[in-house]
């Protein structure tokens, strides 16, 4: 076993964290060792190669040395506790603590405190107890003599900590002390116990290994090995005891291992993921020819599905599991996070809840919200007036005719002929075949056109036209794009830059565009905002009917009870009136009483009949308040729900604006008008003559010598 280790490459702990921490990748890694080979040490030749082919930098080297440095020692510590524990001076909730005074001190870059001292101080360890496991670690160390006197309360490993194999003080000491003894084996340096047994331990600590000696004791027995091995802290996945005896007896492990304990590896943590089979990227620019005509007959890539299509599926995540070396630390994982599937309109889940699928015949799409919806399509053969009224559909709206003056048309994907002074709202597209007169669109998709005049357009996604944009304003987070066409007295507000033919002309009033501003996504948060506020204040709303509800009921279990009494009174009164009046012999005198005491069963009588109608109506009253209360609860778990819906809707805009940073550009093909004004997200500029076939961005002003001055200014270049 030793022979072969001396064959292998071992890594340090500077070159596994240079891979963990991403500075290198595991290919850099490989080839650095295998320029290192033959070096006598592995880890001062490896930071020498990382520094000279500037891998890694010095300061980041400092930084690996010092935290490969802090983990040999962690992991020492915690063989240390493991030890501790085994052998009964301490149990896990007081190592645990220990070892969280110690990490603390390292955080707070503190004096470095080792646990044993730490357990010393508290009371917890004799300084005896705490030098013999040291002893076992090979830890102990004999004291310097020093003319400097110790503070009161010191113990040997206060001397112990400056010595080069516990320490982070410096880099010098670091480089003497690291990996001291290594061979190119993953193993560390082998140890011999009690009975003239070898035993190697992995790097990981997830595995131990036996091997017997020349000196071996063929009298040892299976306590006294067990024991050696709980001596060296080892209490982890140690294997049965025949097998044990197995080892001792054979005469076959001289020459190869025995592995005697192993550890549990960890499983990490996968987060669930959801494949679609559809495109969800419903922003996408598309419809334009390549000459920047638009091409009304193309759809995109807005896909159509039948019934039962598949259009998404779960990966479900993978749990994690911790692992436990062989010294029964914990070894942390990192869980998976789980993900809800959620369906809208037109799509249903698959039995095994994994899939999501088409439930009508339509066009997909996944919404801002994390829903998944299919949209059937709406068709009016003509114009949207006065014989159709408004349209609100939930699904996408194909209009054969124009939209008049003040119709409403509501949906997912719109198309018309015309817009003529009419309103959209669309979740989607907004496609209109002609122009667009004095119209209002707000769209979460983009908006296509042949012209727009006097209008308002706000969209999520592109607003692409093919001639003119004229006396409007214009907002939108994608491209305002009219490559053939131009702008003449608009306001155009577009987060990702205009890209037009000609900006202005010599008798209409001046542009204003204002590029790499996101309108749209302010105006959506903006709404999103109110909407959680709305929602927030409707389930208070709920909640203190059910407050009152539930007071009223309990004033009405009181009254139930108060009249519940009352029958139980009339029946035991009309008992021992009953009762009375049997005992009475049949004179005159007696016959008055008793028809006294039969008024008074009369009356108990009354009264009871009318407590009894008063409970029935309290009990009917209580009946309804708890129908009330559990459609209250209905209410405030689907409004809890639309309120996640709309805290994850605004987490999904913000991701996405940040996703898509802006592009602060005018691109114009032909010319820019003099008094054009152009608003970058820091500086601005007014167009004081005529510029043509220019490229006007925001950029960052730098000196003479590079240097940056944090100052912006629109410049303006050729295309």
């Amino acid at each position: 076993m030793a022979t072969e280790s001396k064959t292998k490459v071992q890594i340090p702990l500077i070159g596994i964290l240079a891979v963990k921490n991403l500075l290198i990748t595991k290919e850099d890694l490989q080839k650095a060792l295998s320029e290192c080979v033959g070096a006598k040490r592995t880890d001062a030749a490896l930071k020498a190669y990382f520094l000279s082919n500037e891998l890694i930098s010095p300061k980041n080297i400092e930084r690996l040395s010092r935290a490969a440095k802090t983990l040999g020692l962690r992991q020492k510590e915690y063989k240390f506790g493991a030890i501790a524990i085994r052998k009964g001076y301490i149990n896990k909730s007081v190592l645990k603590l220990a070892l969280e005074e110690q990490e603390k001190c390292m955080r707070e870059q503190k004096k470095l405190r080792l646990v044993g001292d730490l357990l010393v101080e508290a009371n917890m360890l004799t300084p005896e107890q705490r030098d013999d496991i040291l002893k076992l670690q090979k830890r102990l160390r004999p004291q310097v003599k020093t003319n400097l006197k110790k503070s009161e309360g010191s113990s040997p490993e206060d001397s112990n900590s400056s010595q080069k194999d516990d320490t982070v003080s410096s880099d010098k000491t670091s480089d003497e002390s690291s990996d001291k003894g290594d061979d190119a084996s993953t193993l560390l340096p082998p140890e011999i116990i009690d009975g003239g047994v070898k035993l190697e331990i992995s790097k990981d600590f997830m595995a131990a290994f036996l091997s017997k000696t020349d000196y071996f004791d063929k009298n040892l027995s299976l306590s006294q090995l067990k024991e050696a091995l709980f001596d060296k802290g080892i209490i982890n996945g140690i294997v049965a005891d025949q097998m044990i005896e197995g080892f001792v007896n054979s005469s076959g492990f001289k020459t190869k291992s025995f592995r005697i304990a192993r550890g549990v590896a960890p499983i990490q943590g996968k987060d669930a993921k959801v494949e679609f089979f559809f495109n969800t990227d419903y922003l996408k620019a598309g419809g334009l020819t390549e000459d920047g005509v638009i091409d009304f007959k193309d759809r995109g890539e807005i896909p159509h599905v039948e019934e039962d299509t598949v259009l998404a599926e779960k990966i479900p995540m993978v749990e994690s599991r911790i692992g436990k070396n062989i010294y029964g630390d914990e070894i942390e994982t990192v869980p998976g996070a789980d993900i809800v599937l959620k369906i809208g309109k037109g799509a249903k889940l698959s039995e095994d809840g994994y899939k999501v699928l088409a439930a009508v015949k339509g066009a997909p799409k996944y919404a801002m919200s994390g829903h998944i919806f299919v949209h059937q399509e709406y068709v009016t053969e003509g114009d949207v007036d006065y014989e159709t009224g408004h349209i609100n559909y939930d699904g996408n709206v194909n209009i054969k005719g124009r939209i008049k003056s003040g119709f409403k048309v509501k949906g997912n994907d719109i198309a018309a002929l015309e817009l003529d002074g009419g309103i959209v709202t669309a979740n989607g597209d907004v496609k209109v075949s002609g122009g667009i007169n004095e119209g209002t669109i707000y769209a979460r998709g983009n908006v296509y056109a042949r012209f727009i005049h006097n209008s308002e357009i706000t969209c999520m996604g592109d607003v692409i036209v093919e001639k003119e944009i004229v006396d409007s304003n214009v907002e939108c987070s994608g491209t305002c794009i009219a490559k053939n066409g131009k702008l003449i007295s608009s306001k155009v507000t577009a987060k990702m830059g205009v890209q037009v033919r000609n900006v202005g002309t010599e008798m209409a009033a001046p542009n204003t565009l204002k590029v790499g501003h996101d309108a749209f996504t302010d105006k959506e948060l903006e709404k999103n905002k109110e909407n959680i506020e709305k929602v927030k204040k409707q389930i208070k709303a709920i909640e203190d009917k059910k407050k009152t509800l539930a007071q009223e009921n309990v004033e009405l279990q009181k009254q139930i009870t108060e009249l519940a009494h009352v029958q139980d009174r009339s029946q035991l009164e009309e008992k021992e009136l009953n009762s009375t009046i049997s005992s009475m012999d049949e004179n005159a005198s007696d016959q008055e009483k008793v028809a006294q005491l039969k008024q008074k069963i009369i009356v108990l009588n009354e009264n009871a009949k009318k407590a009894e109608v008063t409970l029935d109506g309290c009990f009917d009253k209580s009946e309804k308040i708890e129908e009330i209360v559990e459609k209250c609860d209905g209410d405030i778990e689907t409004l809890k729900q639309r309120h996640n819906d709309f805290v994850e809707e605004r987490a999904n805009l913000i991701q996405w604006s940040k996703d898509n940073p802006g592009k602060p550009v005018v691109i114009v093909e032909g010319a820019i008008m003099p008094e054009t004004v152009i608003v970058g997200k820091h500086s601005e500029k007014r167009v004081s003559e005529l510029i043509r076939h220019a490229r006007v961005s925001e950029v960052l002003v730098t000196s003479e010598d590079g240097s940056d001055l944090n100052i912006y200014e629109m410049q303006v270049g050729n295309i």
